[in-house]
């Protein structure tokens, strides 16, 4: 899903008006890797703590905004074309249709690259700090490449991923992909949550483990004729059952057509009725079920590089409660708008 620029202080959090593209950038990385961190296993924890740099405490969803910090980087450059994917002949909401084809600079590869990585230095020290800091790297760039391709306008290259659709929130105008990418998460919080991201979190686990259980039991699994297409690192992600971003990425280009595209008017106030369609009960909460969707996969993928022993976590919901959320979280605060 899903997520922009630059890493705020938690008083400059109290400044970003709901407009700001930033806002998903800390908040639904963030909800999306506390999800993650609340499914993983003890043993994963652990390791996931030794790989972060202490700055993080070894907290997935502190981690999580980072690739859309660094953007700018020189050293980073090479990154930037792996947060979305585009596919010929996708033309939501006429036709979505996801033809993967291998291009090495997409989310889908980045994906199946950091995991790669992952597993790779599984169990291996690294003996220098250009090591130290390739391994951390996998690591952020896999848990923000997760969140990406839950993000239906990560997966479809009309109007660039919406970036160039224009759209109106209230009486601010915005584009489609913001509007993604943190104004319904933001006002969803905002209006039945109190402004309060931890309960808005809370409800998630809740769903997962409830009403959302007899189907996220089945997010995790995964096809393994799928997992071992043409693409370079298969040899170490067939390995991974529970990987299948080509699959979660057909699945999310297509709520394009059933959502996004649908009925697109750049006239159209989107806080009001198509708000209440994809964040409301007639839809399944369609926005916090994206998040979850990621999280759950996510640790799924996590437990099975460094602790393979236990089932995947979308059969054996144990909820790990990681205490309080980051602060960054805590803080954030909503501004009023018109």
């Amino acid at each position: 899903m899903l997520f922009k620029t630059s890493l705020l202080s938690a008083v400059s959090l109290s400044l970003v008006a709901l407009t700001s593209v930033q806002a998903y950038g800390i908040l639904g990385h963030t909800l999306t890797g506390q999800v993650a961190q609340r499914l993983l296993t003890p043993e994963t924890a652990k390791q996931v703590k030794a790989i972060l740099s202490p700055y993080y405490d070894g907290l997935l969803s502190k981690a999580a905004p980072w690739p859309d910090t660094i953007k700018g980087q020189a050293k980073y450059r090479w990154a930037s074309e792996f947060h979305y994917v585009n596919t010929p002949n996708d033309n939501p909401p006429e036709a979505c249709r996801f033809e993967y084809k291998y291009s090495g600079h997409d989310v889908v590869n980045g994906l199946f690259n950091m995991t790669s990585q992952l597993q790779q230095y599984r169990g291996t020290e690294p003996t220098t700090p250009e090591e130290r800091s390739a391994r951390e790297d996998a690591l952020r760039f896999f848990v923000h490449f997760m969140g990406d391709v839950h993000q239906p306008l990560h997966t479809s290259g009309r109007d660039r991923g919406g970036n160039n659709a224009a759209a109106k929130w209230g009486r601010a105008r915005t584009s489609l992909h913001r509007i993604w990418d943190g104004q319904l998460i933001l006002k969803d919080i905002k209006d039945r949550f109190d402004n309060d991201p931890k309960a808005y979190l809370d409800n998630i686990m809740n769903m997962t483990s409830g009403v959302w259980q007899p189907e996220a039991s089945n997010w995790t699994y995964c096809d393994p004729n799928k997992n071992t297409e043409d693409q370079p690192w298969s040899d170490s992600t067939k390995l991974i059952p529970t990987l299948c971003p080509m699959e979660w990425a057909r699945y999310i280009n297509q709520l394009s057509c059933t959502y996004v595209w649908k009925d697109y008017d750049s006239q159209r106030d989107y806080s009001l009725d198509f708000f209440e369609t994809v964040t409301g009960e007639a839809n399944g909460f369609l926005v916090q079920r994206l998040i979850a969707m990621s999280g759950i996969r996510m640790a799924a993928i996590l437990n099975q590089i460094y602790d393979p022993r236990v089932p995947s976590v979308g059969q054996n919901m144990r909820i790990h409660d990681s205490g309080e959320m980051p602060e960054r979280v805590q803080q954030f605060r909503f501004v009023k708008q018109g």
